[in-house]
């Protein structure tokens, strides 16, 4: 049976290569400010960082952009940032990675979302995350910019594998967007998965959705997963979003899949359950799901891809990708 599903997601890995998927979203510049900390300040009782390097990464939809391409895909990201300094440095980022950003609007009055953690530690030991300072905005785009945005994944989807949605909560999916952009792949035949971090019951009618289990009890109305809940939660919120899919992120505990009439499959996690940082996984996760379906995978074949890549970005630190070669030695490694 091992060896059955390893040949599976083998040639599943394969059909990936140069799949297009939109990634309608939230694109964000995450960055790392590194540092050494050996004194307290005499002003308050906090430490002194003193800084060493500065390290920009993409994240939020443009990590997902970038997890895509990691894995032999091809990423077209749809959506917007802001004319300022950490928009125009995702897009020279987005560029050098090789990533066609012409479904990128710059909206000049609206800031680019931008997450800075600051990184320290002594000289002998490993940097920790200190504090996050979030630079966003999480008023709703206006009537002109959701046309912008619309005709934008019009003209991208006709060639899309799938469609994933990446709801960071700035303001992009106004109900408008997120009903054109569900019901237009609908109509186009292309399977369309959301992650949303705050509002995925406002996703009716998707493919499939990949929350972890917070958001899921969330957005289920139930309260935090505790003993045999999480079946509840997942056949409630399957239910309640009219898709065939749910895909539920469990941490050290593994991955559950629900789909209609079907029996619930869970699997554990691979190696160590002990994270590094799971900073991303979560785009790891959907980008995976996305390319597993666009390349006619089953959504159990894309739960055991996805809980390989997890297993190798949260063991990095940072906003982090998995890559095929990573992925297909961690598949050997399955017991």
């Amino acid at each position: 049976m091992l060896d059955k599903i390893r040949l599976e997601m083998r040639s599943v890995i394969e059909n990936w290569r140069g799949k297009s998927v939109v990634v309608l979203g939230d694109m964000i510049l995450d960055e790392f400010i590194y540092g050494v900390t050996d004194r307290v300040s005499r002003e308050a009782p906090v430490v002194i960082v003193r800084y060493n390097s500065s390290e920009y990464v993409p994240g939020g939809a443009a990590n997902t952009v970038r997890n895509i391409s990691s894995l032999g895909g091809s990423a077209v990201p749809v959506g917007f940032v802001g004319g300022d300094e950490a928009g125009r440095t995702l897009l020279n980022i987005l560029s050098d990675d090789g990533t066609k950003a012409d479904g990128l609007h710059i909206f000049e009055e609206r800031p680019t979302t931008n997450k800075i953690r600051i990184m320290a530690g002594d000289h002998h030991a490993q940097r920790q995350q200190m504090v996050r300072i979030d630079k966003e905005q999480h008023r709703p785009i206006s009537g002109d910019q959701e046309k912008r945005i619309i005709l934008n994944f019009e003209r991208e989807l006709p060639s899309a594998g799938a469609v994933i949605l990446s709801d960071y909560g700035q303001g992009l999916f106004t109900g408008r967007i997120i009903e054109h952009a569900i019901r237009s792949c609908r109509d186009a035949g292309v399977p369309v998965i959301a992650d949303s971090r705050f509002n995925l019951t406002s996703f009716r009618g998707v493919t499939a959705a990949t929350p972890n289990e917070v958001e899921a009890a969330a957005a289920a109305g139930v309260p935090p997963v505790e003993g045999d809940e999480l079946e509840r939660i997942g056949r409630k919120l399957l239910k309640r979003l009219l898709s065939c899919s749910l895909l539920v992120t469990r941490g050290k505990f593994g991955m559950s899949l629900f789909e209609k009439r079907r029996k619930t499959r869970s699997i554990g996690v691979i190696g160590s359950s002990e994270a590094t940082d799971v900073t991303g996984a979560g785009d790891t996760v959907v980008s995976v799901v996305a390319l597993t379906l666009a390349a006619g995978g089953t959504m159990e074949t894309a739960m055991h891809l996805a809980n390989a890549a997890a297993s190798i970005v949260v063991m990095k630190r940072g906003t982090a990708v998995a890559s095929v070669p990573e992925l297909l030695d961690v598949i050997d490694q399955i017991e």
